[in-house]
């Protein structure tokens, strides 16, 4: 379906601004195109008349076609600078099922949507098949998640849970070891080579970690790092261990 909309009062465009709390607003030449060449659904492609000069071949199942102004462009975008496109997706939730996964990734609290985007493109990057949030982390859909994340949010398939007590508890049912992380010096951690699949390894909160009760319960896997140092950022801690694990246990 193609549509004409120049103006900011349209009732189509008010419909969606409504719902943007619930879609994926992926903006900008480079990403929309990337999106475009894939074999996905967009619910609404927005593109300006000089956007559409620079669409490529599309793959994708666009279910509504926007020709829009720049008012329009302005009024749906996140960026200082409104991009010529816009792709709008609706990426479900994806149920796992922890006793097919060999490793599994549980956030618990991430509030930094930098943190989480950065979070999506390493697990994309070494190769992680499935991450689980819970305890009120940032919304995956975040303007800033996305820009973060870029596509691989797309490649990540992810849950989310109202809390870490149910992740922690379906996995188990799912027979899956559960690991949890931390920073703390002199605690008796687990070498990465050692750990026993499938499992879910669980990183905490930016500022909080994770609770006591979990580092307690659960054997602890911990970057060996100078004492000169607390802790490092959470994403980055991730990324790292991603690396390992893809290193010494294939993924």
């Amino acid at each position: 379906m193609r549509i004409e909309i120049t103006s900011r009062a349209n009732p189509r465009l008010k419909e969606l601004l409504a719902a943007k709390e619930k879609l994926f607003f992926f903006e900008g030449e480079k990403l929309v195109c990337d999106i475009l060449t894939r074999k996905l659904t967009v619910k609404q492609l927005l593109v300006s008349a000089a956007g559409e000069k620079c669409l490529p071949e599309i793959a994708a199942t666009v279910e509504e076609y926007w020709r829009v102004s720049s008012q329009v462009l302005e009024k749906v975008s996140d960026l200082k600078s409104s991009p010529q496109m816009v792709a709008v997706l609706d990426v479900p939730d994806r149920e796992i099922d922890f006793s097919r996964q060999k490793i599994a990734l549980g956030f618990v609290g991430i509030q930094d949507p930098g943190n989480l985007g950065t979070v999506f493109r390493c697990a994309s990057a070494f190769g992680m098949s499935t991450l689980a949030l819970a305890g009120g982390c940032v919304r995956t859909n975040h303007p800033k998640v996305i820009r973060s994340a870029q596509t691989a949010i797309l490649d990540v398939p992810f849950q989310v849970f109202p809390s870490v007590d149910e992740l922690i508890a379906k996995a188990l049912a799912q027979n899956a070891h559960v690991y949890v992380t931390g920073s703390h010096h002199g605690e008796t951690s687990l070498p990465v080579v050692r750990m026993e699949f499938p499992c879910l390894l669980l990183f905490g909160n930016e500022g909080r970690g994770l609770e006591p009760r979990l580092l307690e319960r659960f054997p602890l896997i911990r970057l060996e790092q100078k004492k000169r140092i607390d802790s490092l950022n959470v994403a980055v801690s991730a990324c790292i261990l991603m690396h390992d694990l893809q290193r010494l246990h294939g993924l």
